[in-house]
C-alpha cells in the first residue's frame, strides 16, 4: 500500500536513495526530507518534496514549499500528554549549551516552537509515517517524534545491534521490538535453543566478547580512537590554542552554510574551543576523585554513557540523569556491598562535548553517595565487569557484553539486548530491589539463552548500516543495504 511520508535525519545520501526506492518499488510519496544541509539528490530526485535543513528549523524558518503551513496552538491536554518529551528535550539541549549561555526559558520557548511548527506540519502534510535512520536526539528532530506519538502518525526507527551488520525497525524506541519479544518467549518455550545457529559474523563477535577488552571494544569506539588524532585525547595549552586559531581562520576564509552570520560562528568556535579547557579540568578533577577499588568485595559495576549523546539522552529516557541510577543503587544495595562507578572511555576525548552535560557538581555528587566510589579509567569494563556481583547501564553495550560474559546487568533505559535473559529492565524502585535480591541468591546467567536470543535477533533483523561510521564496517554493498532498508521499512508498516 502507498504511503506518504517524512524523511528525517537526511544528511546521507544513501539515505535519500532508500526514499527513492520506497517510490519506485512500493510507490510511497516523499513528501518532506529534513538534514542537516540541502541534498542535491534529493532536490533531483524529489522536486516537489520540500527539504528542510537543520539550521533553518533551530532558526524557526519555514522552507520553500511550506508558505502555507502555519505553527498551530499548544493547548493544556496536548502539553500535558508531552510532559514525558518535555523533560527528555529540554536535556537533550546540553547538546547546544556550547556557551553556558542556554536558560530554562531558551530550552522551553524553543521546545514550544518546535511542537507548534511540527504540528502544523502534521496537520498540513498529513502523512501516514515519519522515518528515521536512528532514535531521534537533537531538539531539530524530537519534537516531531513526540508529536507523531499522539497523533497518530506511524514512526520508524532503525535499532542497531551489536551483532555484525543487523540492524531491526520499531516504531517506538522506548518500547523495543515486539517482535523479537514474541519470537523470543517462542524459542524459550519450544527449548530449543541448544541447536541455536548464528553467523559465522555473530559467532566471531561473541568469541571475541569472551576475551580481552582489546579484542572486543566496539566499532564505533574503535574507528574513533584509531581516526581521530592522538586517539581523541585534547592535548595541551598550546594545541587547543593553536587549534582555536585555526577555526577562527577558517570562519573568515570560508563561512559555514548552516550559520546565517560570521560573527555568531566565530562566537561558538570560541566557546567550543574554550570547552576543552573545561573538559581539561574536568577530567583532572574525575583523576583525583577515582581511587584504586577492591575487586575482592561484593560491588555492582556501573558504566556510565557518554553525554551529551544519544544513548544517554533520549534513549536513557528519565535516567538520562544518571546520578538517579547511581543513587537509587546506594540505596537499594546490601550492606557490605560497594558501587564501583567508571566513567565512559570517550567521555572525555575531544570528540565529545562533556562540559555541556556534566560539571564537575555530578561528579561531586557521585562520589559523596553511600557506598559510592569512582573507578580509575585505566580500569577495561572487562575487568570490572569479571569480578561484579552485576553491571549497570542506562544503555550501553556495556550490558550486553557483561552477560555474554555471564554476569547479569541491570538496565535504566533502553537498548537492543533489553528482552535478552539476564538483563533487568529497571523502571521502579521495586523492580530494582527484585533484581538485587535475585543476583544476591545467586542468579546466574544461561548463555544458551543468550544465544538463543541473538538467533533471534539475527532473525528479525536486516542486514545494513544507518549511521556513516557503520558503513566502514562493509559489512554489505551499498546497493544491498539500500534494498534491505527500504523493504525493511516497506514491510514495517505494512
Amino acid at each position: 500500500m502507498s504511503k506518504k511520508a517524512i524523511f528525517a535525519q537526511t544528511s546521507e545520501p544513501y539515505w535519500v536513495e532508500v526514499a527513492a526506492k520506497l517510490r519506485d518499488q512500493y510507490g510511497w510519496n516523499i513528501c518532506y526530507f529534513i538534514g542537516r544541509k540541502r541534498q542535491e539528490k534529493a532536490l533531483k530526485l524529489f522536486p516537489q518534496a520540500v527539504f528542510h535543513t537543520r539550521a533553518e528549523i533551530r532558526r524557526n524558518l519555514a522552507p520553500d514549499g511550506c508558505e502555507a503551513v502555519k505553527p498551530s496552538p499548544l493547548d493544556k491536554p496536548l502539553l500535558s500528554s508531552l510532559f514525558y518529551h518535555e523533560s527528555i528535550f529540554l536535556k537533550m539541549m546540553d547538546r547546544e549549551n556550547y556557551d553556558g549561555s542556554l536558560n530554562y526559558f531558551d530550552r522551553i520557548s524553543t521546545y514550544h516552537s518546535q511542537l507548534m511548527y511540527w504540528k502544523g506540519v502534521l496537520e498540513h502534510f498529513k502523512p501516514d509515517v515519519v522515518v528515521y535512520r536512528i532514535t531521534p536526539h537533537r531538539s531539530h528532530e524530537y519534537p516531531l517524534y513526540a508529536l507523531c506519538s499522539i497523533m497518530d502518525v506511524q514512526t520508524v526507527i532503525f535499532e542497531r545491534t551489536s551483532l555484525p551488520g543487523f540492524v531491526y525497525p520499531v516504531r517506538y524506541f522506548e518500547e523495543g521490538s515486539e517482535i523479537i519479544r514474541r519470537e523470543y518467549a517462542k524459542a524459550l518455550e519450544m527449548n530449543n535453543h541448544q541447536e541455536v545457529s548464528l553467523t559465522p559474523e555473530t559467532l566471531s563477535h561473541l568469541e571475541n566478547l569472551s576475551k580481552t577488552y582489546a579484542d572486543a571494544m566496539p566499532f564505533h569506539l574503535r574507528y574513533k580512537l584509531k581516526h581521530f588524532k592522538k586517539a581523541g585525547d585534547i592535548g595541551g595549552t598550546m594545541s587547543i590554542l593553536l587549534q582555536t586559531g585555526k577555526d577562527i581562520a577558517k570562519a573568515f576564509l570560508h563561512k559555514k552554510p548552516d550559520s546565517d552570520r560570521v560573527p555568531n560562528y566565530m562566537h561558538k568556535i570560541y566557546h567550543t574551543n574554550m570547552g576543552r579547557f573545561k573538559r581539561k579540568k574536568l577530567l583532572a578533577h574525575y583523576h583525583r576523585l577515582a581511587k584504586e577499588v577492591n575487586l575482592a568485595v561484593p560491588y555492582v559495576f556501573v558504566a556510565l554513557q557518554c553525554e551529551p549523546e544519544r544513548q544517554a539522552c533520549p534513549v536513557g529516557g528519565l535516567f538520562s540523569n544518571q546520578y538517579l541510577m547511581i543513587d537509587m543503587l546506594s540505596k537499594l544495595v546490601p550492606e557490605g556491598w560497594k558501587i564501583y562507578v567508571k566513567e565512559h572511555p570517550s567521555q572525555f576525548k575531544d570528540y565529545q562535548a562533556a562540559e555541556r552535560a556534566k560539571p564537575i557538581e555530578f561528579y561531586n555528587m557521585i562520589a559523596s553517595m553511600p557506598k559510592v566510589e569512582l573507578v580509575p579509567l585505566t580500569y577495561t569494563s572487562f575487568e570490572l565487569i569479571d569480578s561484579a556481583q552485576a553491571s549497570t547501564t542506562v544503555s550501553g553495550t556495556v550490558g550486553w557484553e557483561s552477560v555474554v560474559r555471564g554476569k547479569p546487568t541491570l538496565l535504566f533505559g533502553q537498548s537492543w539486548f533489553q528482552d535478552c535473559k539476564g538483563v533487568f529492565l529497571i523502571n521502579t524502585v521495586e523492580d530494582c530491589k527484585e533484581a538485587i535480591q535475585k543476583i544476591k541468591n545467586g542468579y546466574k546467567v544461561n548463555m544458551s539463552e543468550v544465544k538463543c536470543f541473538a538467533q533471534v535477533v539475527e532473525s528479525c533483523s536486516v542486514r545494513g548500516y544507518t549511521t556513516k561510521i557503520y558503513a566502514k564496517a562493509r559489512t554489505i554493498s551499498p546497493e544491498e543495504n539500500v534494498e534491505n532498508l527500504a523493504r525493511a521499512i516497506h514491510e514495517f508498516t505494512s
